[in-house]
């Protein structure tokens, strides 16, 4: 079952997925949602650019899967929430998830669930949190036939970056994505 999903999410043609993000808001950092402050108006042009996905938040899937047609793109849920992007790291930092993560993503219709594994420096607790979350949701997307995306984010540290910057660095990144 989970690669009728997929076969939603990958282009058959290139057999690459291009999925834009725009979940942002349920970070709670203002500064996030430049430009992005109508979702609905935001969610029709996405459709319109013809990406293979789109990630929203359960809040948010209403928008795209609301529009008539099979032509849209398919739906990445984002699965988590967290408090870590501001300029200061707050003094209890988390990373949690939606609840019935699995069953709201079907009732929406989702071809794919994504969850956050972050590596902050300073913040090993949120990291636990991420695998947590990743260790709980991976045998209920098995279970229900839907590909679970594991994004990983690695920070650098804040005193440095000012708030929410991610670590480009490869050797860095690839260890967590594997």
């Amino acid at each position: 079952m989970k690669q009728y999903r997929l076969n939603r999410l990958f282009n058959a043609s290139s057999k690459r997925c291009f999925d834009v993000a725009v979940d942002h808001g349920f970070f709670n950092q203002p500064g996030f949602l430049q430009g992005i402050e109508d979702m609905r108006q935001v969610v029709a042009t996405l459709v319109d650019a013809g990406p293979d996905a789109i990630q929203l938040t359960v809040g948010q899937a209403r928008h795209l899967q609301s529009i008539p047609g099979k032509q849209k793109p398919a739906l990445v849920l984002r699965t988590d929430t967290a408090n870590v992007y501001g300029k200061e790291l707050p003094a209890t930092a988390f990373s949690l998830m939606i609840e019935e993560t699995m069953l709201q993503a079907v009732r929406l219709d989702a071809a794919c669930v994504c969850v956050n594994l972050f590596q902050i420096p300073g913040a090993p607790d949120v990291t636990a949190q991420c695998v947590e979350n990743i260790l709980k949701l991976k045998p209920q997307a098995d279970y229900y036939g839907m590909p679970m995306m594991v994004e990983p984010l690695v920070f650098q540290p804040n005193a440095i970056a000012g708030g929410y910057m991610v670590d480009g660095d490869l050797q860095k990144i690839l260890p967590s994505g594997h």
